[in-house]
């Protein structure tokens, strides 16, 4: 009778173990002052990050481990107690650094930019394995559809704990971000036979740290899933949205038939993105 709570308890041990020896992505090495000066997108999140910590918020955003860096990070070091502060990004200072200064406090503002032709809100909790409702608007803030989504990302294959944003499959970036219809994927199994709605350009939030300079290929579609029904939760993606296929048909019939969004060209990811986006998509934190 005692097997499986201590099954439970070594398996706990064993996960935080090997959170204690890991860099939680995006970070995967130790950061510090060196000649020529460290260089990633790595570096360009951690800075980012500190920004948000009272003080720092005028550190440059070079992609550069330079001495401002060093300074700023030892800054939130002392700022947050941890032992020996000497601005060198160790696996406890990542670990802290995601958990304090990962939200981007965005907030829906519930209008939409000058230019654009549609825009499609979805507010997400946490936890994103609870699905939530999206809504399109037309350029009036007018609702044309709410259906609902999955924004959750895929899971480490070590700890089995969702990946975050900022990770190359986490989950779906929040913020706001420009938005475009594009011709179907081309394999309909992973993307569906739809059109599907494609991130081009973050502009606050989580979202213009990362799309699309280190995170591109964030799409909003659906999937011929095996085995899955409109009953059962959707599966998770690489960090896009998913939504039903109904519903995903449903969305690019409405751009195309009556508001008049063109369907571009899709792009496959090719950067820089050669079409002048129609749409805004937000994503808000709302818990």
């Amino acid at each position: 009778m005692k097997l499986i709570p201590s099954l439970i308890l070594l398996l706990f041990c064993t996960i935080s173990v090997v959170l204690s020896q890991t860099y939680p992505c995006p970070f995967f090495r130790s950061l510090s002052l060196a000649n020529p000066p460290m260089n990633g997108d790595d570096i360009y999140i951690l800075q980012s990050l500190l920004t948000r910590t009272p003080g720092l918020e005028n550190l440059a955003l070079t992609s550069n481990f330079d001495q401002p860096t060093q300074m700023a990070l030892t800054k939130f070091q002392s700022i947050n107690n941890v032992n020996s502060p000497d601005g060198t990004l160790d696996i406890y200072t990542a670990n802290l650094i995601l958990e304090l200064n990962s939200e981007d406090g965005y907030k829906d503002n519930g209008q939409i930019p000058p230019g654009f032709l549609y825009k499609v809100h979805i507010p997400v909790y946490k936890n994103r394995s609870v699905e939530t409702t999206a809504t399109l608007y037309d350029a009036n803030l007018n609702v044309l559809l709410q259906f609902p989504v999955r924004t959750h990302g895929q899971n480490d294959n070590v700890t089995g704990l969702a990946e975050n944003e900022f990770c190359e499959d986490g989950s779906t970036p929040t913020g706001l971000m420009t938005f475009d219809l594009n011709s179907p994927e081309p394999d309909p199994i992973s993307f569906g036979p739809y059109p599907i709605n494609r991130a081009i350009q973050g502009i606050t939030g989580n979202a213009a740290i990362v799309i699309s300079s280190i995170r591109d290929g964030i799409l909003m579609h659906t999937g011929e899933w095996p085995n899955w029904t409109p009953s059962q939760p959707m599966p998770n993606s690489h960090g896009c949205v998913h939504g039903h296929p109904t519903d995903i048909d449903q969305v690019q019939t409405i751009l195309s038939t009556q508001l008049n969004v063109a369907i571009r060209q899709n792009t496959y990811g090719a950067m820089p993105y050669t079409h002048q986006p129609q749409g805004i998509l937000s994503i808000e934190l709302i818990d």
